[in-house]
C-alpha cells in the first residue's frame, strides 16, 4: 500500500508563527524529517472533485482536504452592538465595556488590554482565559458591594505544542526548549491542566511509552454519546 502524501500550507511565512523564531524552527524540522511537505506562504485558491489548486497557480490531486482556520471569536459577538477589535468585544483592565460597566467580557470574546505589554491585548489561549473569568467573577460580586474591584494582569507563561511521540517546542518563561525536555514540559503541562482523571492518563502514557500501540481499539465511544442525526435520533443505533 502506497503511503500518503502530506502537505501542510499556511500563509504565513514559516510555521507557529506565534512562537520563538527557533521554536518554529524545531516544529518546521520535525514535521519534515517525517515526510510532510512543508509549503509556508501558500494557501488554497479553489478546491475540486480531484484536488486543490495553490495560489501559487499549482495543483495538487487528493480527495482529502482537512482546513483549519484557527480560532476565533464567537459571531454572536459581533452581533450586540458593542465596540469590537477583530471581532472581540472591546473592555478595559477591569474586564468592563467602556461606558456599559454592567457588561463584563472574558476569554476568546474579549479583547484584553495587556498590562504586562502596554498597547497589545492578550493572547486568545487558556492560560488567560481561565484567569480572566475568575477575575470577571471577583469583579461582578465587587459592583454587587462584595469587595473591591481587582485589574486584570497576568504575565504570559508561555506556550507549550506536543509534535508527537517524544517531539515538543515550548517556551516556558520565555525559555526556549525543544526535544525530550519540551517534550516531558508539554506533557506534564497537559496532565496539570486535565480536570480528572490524572492517574489514569499518566497510566496510560506509561504503558504506551513501553508497550506496543494494538492495531485495533473497540468502545472508545459509547454508542449512545453519538447518535445518529435522523428524524428520530431517539430510536438511532449504529449498525451491527
Amino acid at each position: 500500500m502506497a503511503r500518503p502524501r502530506w502537505l501542510l500550507l499556511d500563509l504565513a511565512s514559516r510555521v507557529l508563527p506565534t512562537l520563538d523564531e527557533r521554536l518554529s524552527a524545531t516544529a518546521d524540522r520535525v514535521l519534515r524529517g517525517r515526510g510532510v511537505d512543508v509549503r509556508p506562504g501558500t494557501s488554497v485558491r479553489e478546491a475540486t472533485a480531484d484536488g486543490v489548486l495553490l495560489d501559487d497557480g499549482s495543483f495538487v490531486g487528493t480527495r482529502s482536504l482537512v482546513w483549519c482556520v484557527g480560532v476565533r471569536p464567537d459571531p454572536l459577538v459581533g452581533n450586540l452592538g458593542l465596540p469590537t477589535e477583530q471581532g472581540r468585544v472591546l473592555v478595559d483592565e477591569y474586564l468592563t465595556v467602556p461606558g456599559h460597566p454592567e457588561v463584563f467580557a472574558c476569554g476568546d470574546a474579549a479583547a484584553v488590554p495587556d498590562l504586562t505589554r502596554p498597547g497589545e491585548t492578550t493572547p486568545m489561549t487558556a492560560q488567560h482565559a481561565v484567569r480572566q473569568g475568575r477575575a470577571a467573577a471577583h469583579n461582578i460580586a465587587a459592583s454587587c458591594g462584595v469587595g473591591a474591584r481587582r485589574e486584570y494582569r497576568h504575565h504570559d507563561l508561555g506556550f507549550a505544542v506536543d509534535l508527537g511521540g517524544l517531539q515538543a517546542a515550548a517556551n516556558p518563561l520565555r525559555v526556549p526548549l525543544a526535544g525530550l525536555a519540551a517534550g516531558v514540559l508539554t506533557r506534564g503541562c497537559h496532565l496539570a491542566s486535565l480536570p480528572g482523571n490524572r492517574a489514569r492518563v499518566l497510566t496510560d502514557r506509561m504503558l504506551n511509552a513501553v508497550l506496543p500501540r494494538p492495531s485495533v481499539q473497540l468502545g472508545l465511544v459509547p454508542e449512545s454519546a453519538v447518535p445518529l442525526d435522523t428524524a428520530s435520533p431517539e430510536t438511532a443505533r449504529l449498525p451491527g
